[in-house]
This record gives C-alpha cells, sequence and structure tokens, in this order.
C-alpha cells in the first residue's frame, strides 16, 4: 500500500474573498515519486513561481496512483487553499487519473471535449504515428472544465473551481508542464493574486550552520523580513523573506537586513541568489584578467566540469589535469619521484608540487591543486578516508590547506564536493588577499 507523503510548509487560513489567490496547494500524483524512481522537480519550479507572484504555498502533497486518494487529497487541498495546481496523472493508460479524480471530487460527469480529441490526433500527426483508442481518453475532462493547451504534448490540462478554490492539472513532464503554466495559468494568477512575496539569498562559506546563525540568531528570530538557514556541502545559506504590495516595496524592506547581515559575516560572504563558489572565483578571475589551471586528483575533473558548467570560462580557465595516478603526477605535472615515495600521494608536499606543477606547465597565473582519500574504501590509520589536501601556487609562493573530512567519509560524492568547494574558496581569498596588500 503507497502511503500519502505530505510536506507542510506553511499553515494559514484560505481566502474568504472568492476569486482572490492568496494561497496554493501543490499536489503532485505519481506511485512512482513515492517510490523514488522518479524525483519531483515540478513542486520546486512551482513554488518559486507562486511565491515570486505574491501567492503562500501551504503544503506540497504527493499521491500516488489510487483514484480514492486522489480524489480525497483534491477535496482535502480545495478547503484549505485558493489554488490546487496537480502534476501528473494525465497520461492514456489506466493508472492515469487525476482528471476523472477531479470529476469525481466536483460530482461532474466526464465527457469528451472535441478540441481535445483534434489536438491529440494533431500531435499524433506531427509524431507521424497513429493514436490508439486509449490515447482518447485523454481528451476526456469533467464538465464545465476551461481547458489549458499543451503546444508540445498531448496531454491538455484543465480548470475548474472546487468549493471556492481554483483546480488546475498539469502534465507531469517538467517541460511540458512549465510552458502551459507560464503561457496559461501564471497570466491569469496575477490578476488575482495580491502583492508579491520577495526572496534574496546571501551565500556563506568557510563557517558553519550553527557557528553563522549564532552570529545573527536576532534576525533569524524577527518575523518580518524572515531570515532562514540551510546549510550543505561546506556551504550556507541565509534567505530573506518577505511580502509586500510590489516588488520594490519588498526589496526596501529586505536590504537593510541583508547590509546588516554582511556586517556581521561578510568575511565569509561570496555571493547572492544564484551564485556560487565557482562562479564567484571566475568573476574574480576575469575582472583581474588572470588565469587559471587545475590538477586534480581524488576530484576526478569535478573542478573543471563546476567551472566550466557555467559559460565564460574559456576567459580564465586554460587548462585542467586529471593526474590520478603518481606516474600521472610526475611525468605530467613534474612532481618529483622523491616526494612521492616519501611522502605519498596524498600529502602536503606532494599538493604544492601539483599547484605549482601544473601552473608552469600551462603558463597560468594561478595553479589549484586536490589531492587526497575520498573513500569509502582505501584509507589506512596514517592516512583515512576524508583526508585531502588543497593547494594553491601563483609567483608570490604556494601554499597548501589540510582537510580533514573524515566525518563524510562513507559519501565519496560529499568528500569531492567539499573538497572542490574548499578548493575554489582557498583560491578566491587569495586572490581578495592580494588585493588589499
Amino acid at each position: 500500500m503507497q502511503n500519502e507523503k505530505t510536506y507542510t510548509v506553511e499553515v494559514d487560513k484560505k481566502s474568504d474573498e472568492t476569486g482572490v489567490i492568496r494561497s496554493a496547494e501543490i499536489l503532485t500524483i505519481g506511485t512512482e515519486i513515492l517510490l523514488g524512481d522518479l524525483v519531483d522537480t515540478n513542486s520546486a519550479y512551482l513554488g518559486g513561481r507562486l511565491a515570486a507572484l505574491g501567492v503562500s504555498i501551504y503544503r506540497h502533497t504527493t499521491v500516488g496512483d489510487n483514484a480514492e486518494r486522489i480524489t480525497a487529497s483534491l477535496q482535502e487541498a480545495t478547503s484549505r487553499a485558493d489554488l490546487v495546481i496537480t502534476t501528473g496523472g494525465l497520461g492514456p493508460t489506466s493508472d492515469d487519473l487525476t482528471n476523472q479524480c477531479l470529476g469525481e471530487a466536483t460530482g461532474r460527469e466526464m465527457v469528451e471535449y472535441p478540441e481535445a480529441r483534434r489536438h491529440v490526433d494533431e500531435m499524433f500527426r506531427r509524431f507521424g504515428r497513429e493514436p490508439t483508442p486509449s490515447n482518447y481518453k485523454q481528451a476526456l475532462f469533467p464538465e464545465g472544465s476551461k481547458l489549458i493547451p499543451n503546444p508540445v504534448g498531448t496531454a491538455m490540462g484543465a480548470m475548474l473551481e472546487l468549493d471556492g478554490a481554483l483546480v488546475a492539472t498539469f502534465p507531469g513532464v517538467p517541460g511540458e508542464m512549465r510552458r502551459m503554466f507560464e503561457d496559461t495559468l501564471e497570466p491569469l494568477i496575477r490578476e488575482r493574486s495580491e502583492g508579491a512575496i520577495v526572496s534574496r539569498t546571501l551565500w556563506f562559506t568557510g563557517m558553519g550552520e550553527s557557528a553563522l546563525a549564532e552570529q545573527v540568531q536576532d534576525l533569524l528570530d524577527a518575523s518580518d523580513p524572515t531570515v532562514a538557514p540551510l546549510a550543505g556541502q561546506g556551504k550556507v545559506r541565509l534567505r530573506i523573506t518577505t511580502r509586500a504590495n510590489t516588488p520594490e516595496e519588498a526589496e526596501k524592506k529586505i536590504t537593510p537586513v541583508a547590509d546588516e547581515i554582511l556586517s556581521r559575516l561578510g568575511d565569509y560572504y561570496f555571493g547572492e541568489d544564484d551564485e556560487t563558489l565557482e562562479s564567484a572565483l571566475g568573476k574574480l578571475l576575469t575582472e583581474r584578467g588572470a588565469t587559471l589551471a587545475l590538477a586534480e586528483s581524488c576530484t576526478g575533473g569535478l573542478l573543471a566540469k563546476r567551472l566550466t558548467d557555467g559559460a565564460g570560462a574559456s576567459a580564465y580557465f586554460v587548462e585542467g589535469l586529471v593526474t590520478y595516478s603518481n606516474e600521472s603526477k610526475e611525468h605530467l605535472l613534474g612532481v618529483p619521484n622523491d616526494l612521492l615515495v616519501e611522502h605519498g600521494a596524498v600529502s602536503e608536499p606532494v599538493a604544492g608540487a601539483m599547484a605549482e606543477g601544473v601552473r608552469k606547465v600551462a603558463g597560468t597565473d594561478y595553479g589549484l591543486s586536490v589531492t587526497g582519500v575520498a573513500g569509502p574504501d582505501g584509507g589506512s590509520e596514517e592516512k583515512p578516508v576524508g583526508l585531502v589536501f588543497v593547494g594553491v601556487s601563483d609567483e608570490e609562493g604556494t601554499e597548501v590547506e589540510r582537510l580533514d573530512l573524515s566525518a563524510w567519509r562513507r559519501s565519496r560524492e560529499a568528500i569531492r564536493e567539499r573538497s572542490a568547494n574548499r578548493a575554489f574558496d582557498l583560491l578566491r581569498h587569495r586572490i581578495l588577499g592580494q588585493d588589499e596588500a
């Protein structure tokens, strides 16, 4: 039996004003989500869009492909929220039940909509295939529905009022859902919502979540704007959120709070909103016309990948070498054999030699290296899983930092991610320190 899984985000009362959209719930439908076979990215997207439109999100609920539970979930959600958005369950198979359950919840007959049938025919014509009788299930909707066009797929959505709430059904395919939401429902919400909910995220690294929270506890306790911390992989973010009549008014409330946070934590700050450590580092290098080369061992090219995930890396990133073996460290980077023999690949001298070697080989301003034991196997008493060395080299010299990431020894991914984060931040601080000198 698949149980319903509910994440409660906020509890409030439904608006008494018919037609006004102040609150929403998101209902994702599909047993595959409950079983972990499919990751629900739709709720994250919708949550962000609704908040920007001034709509408070009460709950995200996931329910399996069961008619009784879907119907009950629709009825419960509409009793609490002004808007209920569903994703999933609009396909042609027997376990696609969303519109049928909407009909049950509203007490309306299912009828075939000619425009939806024509849409199925047209989409199959584009696909170069013939629809089967089961495909025309996607033309059945509760009587009185307003259809939501789907320009990229066969499943149209529907909008219908239930208990004073607006219900909108969308396919589970993210690309289809997003296009349909933006084209149809978002403009309607703009007409019927009040105000705007605005957030600004400040990013920090080099300080743990609890230590950082102690520095701004008074702001975390405030009710408006709210300040919420979230930590992950060596980074901490503080999200500042408020509601106002306009986005401009909201920004005026957020700015003094952000300024106060930065006055206390500015040494650990590296960017806001969509900024990443690598993009912040790339910006510094680009502004200075400086270049970078990488020598990676335990991270296996992760630093290079993250740098090149964003546009513009060619302005500063010259070369990346994955020197996984001792032989490659020696032959490609010029790491002396005696260092490898005496200290081992995972050591401070070798990390320094790797950073200096790749800088000289590539002819760049900076060299950045990572070597360590990522695990979960391969560690020893002397060099346990989670021991990592990060090296930075420039014409002024070379420095190496020892990282103890043994707390994450069971997660190879966490050790690699944290190593990359610390490497980027170490170089970032070196550059900033040179600017201040």
